[in-house]
């Protein structure tokens, strides 16, 4: 039996252990939230649409339980962001089939289209909207720098164009008979 030994260097020991101790919680909703986002990423690939609108739900409900603490600090930003959340998770409850599967006919399609041509505006316009209020967030979690905005930000800008990337696919497909 042999024992595999390795040095570590200090100062990456040092900084791995600064991050873990005092950004975890921070790192841990970061991670989560980048799961969530690969969900609907998944959905907008394959044109799922349960996938697709499940992971914009699971990110509007971890984006609605990270508002819930920093109400008493900004009531106003965290009412704004609760509202516009909520209404994300609204709009993006999933359900199990995909609107191809459905038999509509000819004069539903139009309805149909449009429908879910406001819905994926919506959800575009509601992450884009996001970015600017994690920019100008004043109640970030704790242990968030100002240095890691960047990521949220970067996460709402892919949640915010994927749903424009699904509406360039769909159009190419056609709903109804």
């Amino acid at each position: 039996m042999s024992v595999v030994c390795f040095e570590i260097n200090p100062i990456l020991y040092i900084l791995l252990r600064s991050i873990i101790n005092h950004k975890s919680k921070t790192m841990e909703i970061l991670i989560v939230a980048i799961l969530i986002s690969s969900i609907s990423i998944y959905g907008a690939i394959t044109l799922k649409r349960f996938y697709f609108m499940l992971g914009y739900f699971l990110f509007s409900l971890l984006a609605i339980t990270s508002f819930i603490p920093t109400f008493s600090e900004d009531p106003y930003q965290a009412l704004t962001s609760l509202a516009l959340f909520l209404v994300s998770a609204i709009l993006s409850f999933p359900a199990k089939k995909n609107i191809a599967d459905y038999n509509i006919n000819n004069e539903a399609a139009p309805l149909v289209k449009s429908f879910v041509m406001r819905t994926l505006f919506s959800l575009s316009a509601i992450n884009f909207i996001a970015i600017f209020l994690v920019k100008y967030d004043t109640n970030m979690p704790e242990g968030m720098t100002e240095s890691m905005r960047a990521y949220p930000m970067i996460m709402h800008s892919v949640l915010g164009i994927l749903p424009i990337v699904v509406l360039v696919r769909m159009s190419k497909k056609k709903i109804g008979s």
